[in-house]
């Protein structure tokens, strides 16, 4: 199988990206081998997926943007954990607060846009799937996903504002693929009970219906408790609605890719 490489992408932030892309990885590793590439120098997706909350790595992400000609990313793969344990066809690259400094002096290095591309070609297909985790803006980290990804996966929450980050993302997506982009978008922290914002979203997403993924994945308190004790939801309440939610749209993207 050829590895399908997925982003996990918009500027807004507080839409459930990092979220999205953790449950989403611990679903496709049932049947996958899974590697989660974390781009955002808050490092939330690393934490949940290494059970270190402190930053304690010896190298990060941003030794490939800081040396692209000297580290491998190879070398900064690690087994995804859960209480210690490896958790089976998960893996990580762990991203810290460096991450920021170094974008910004990587941001004269030639063709910096392909330095991730780069660096997963040499992967090969030892992996299914590639996620990647962004921050919520189009910086050095962001445009490098999107040159690198297969598909770019647009979470949007139930808030009011949630659309915002949309279109500029669609007009980075535009210019770094030159052409539309592969992207669809998902419904997040859905609550159905609030009917005047789902009404409202729902009129919005009119004009992208064909974009708009079939899945949505539900509002949940266990989504909270998991991130609470740095684990997926599968591992934290695997016979619960939201993570029947996860499985669908694991198997949705399965199908799809």
């Amino acid at each position: 199988m050829k590895t399908k490489i997925i982003s996990a992408a918009n500027q807004k932030g507080g839409v459930g990206k990092t979220t999205t892309l953790v449950n989403l990885g611990a679903e496709l590793t049932r049947k996958r081998k899974v590697l989660v590439i974390d781009l955002d120098p808050q490092g939330n997706c690393s934490k949940t997926l290494t059970g270190q909350r402190d930053f304690k790595f010896e190298e990060t992400v941003a030794a490939l943007f800081d040396k692209p000609k000297v580290v491998s990313i190879v070398d900064l793969i690690q087994p995804a954990k859960l209480n210690g344990n490896s958790i089976e066809n998960l893996y990580v690259v762990p991203a810290d607060v460096q991450l920021s400094r170094v974008i910004e002096t990587s941001l004269t290095k030639i063709n910096r846009e392909r330095i991730l591309e780069k660096q997963l070609a040499k992967l090969g297909d030892t992996y299914d799937f590639i996620l990647l985790d962004t921050p919520p803006n189009l910086s050095l980290t962001t445009l490098n996903a999107i040159q690198a990804s297969d598909l770019i996966l647009v979470p949007i929450d139930s808030g009011a504002f949630s659309l915002d980050g949309i279109s500029p993302l669609l007009e980075a997506v535009s210019e770094i693929k030159e052409d539309e982009g592969n992207y669809l978008i998902l419904r997040n922290e859905v609550d159905s009970r609030n009917t005047i914002i789902n009404e409202f979203i729902n009129e919005e997403l009119e004009v992208v219906q064909d974009k708009l993924l079939p899945v949505s994945v539900r509002r949940s308190e266990h989504v909270g408790q998991a991130n609470a004790v740095s684990s997926p939801v599968r591992f934290y309440k695997s016979g619960s609605l939201v993570n029947n939610d996860y499985r669908k749209l694991a198997a949705f993207l399965l199908n799809l890719m």
